[in-house]
């Protein structure tokens, strides 16, 4: 409809521009629900433990929460120091 109309206004001299459709496709963001009670939870669990974790100076920390299965007030949070989480691999050459 854009082309069409632009293709009339050229005729009649009020657009001197060129046109070139973008298309895009949303079938991915078009499947995507609301965010469940236990996203938001734990949404906002993460959050208020890296602020914890930030609050203690304690930096280079990755936030681990446990007992995800069970009732919220069962869960525990923590944090795991990044460098645990690395394996150094000495590569050939």
């Amino acid at each position: 409809m854009v082309e069409e109309e632009l293709k009339i206004r050229k005729r009649l001299g009020h657009y001197k521009g060129t046109f070139a459709q973008v298309t895009s496709f949303f079938g991915y963001q078009g499947r995507s629900g609301h965010p469940s009670h236990f996203d938001c939870s734990l949404g906002s669990t993460l959050g208020f433990t890296a602020g914890i974790l930030i609050e203690h100076e304690l930096t280079g920390v990755a936030v681990s929460v446990s007992n995800l299965t069970k009732k919220l007030d069962e869960w525990r949070v923590g944090g795991v120091p990044i460098l645990e989480l690395l394996k150094a691999q000495t590569k050939a050459g």
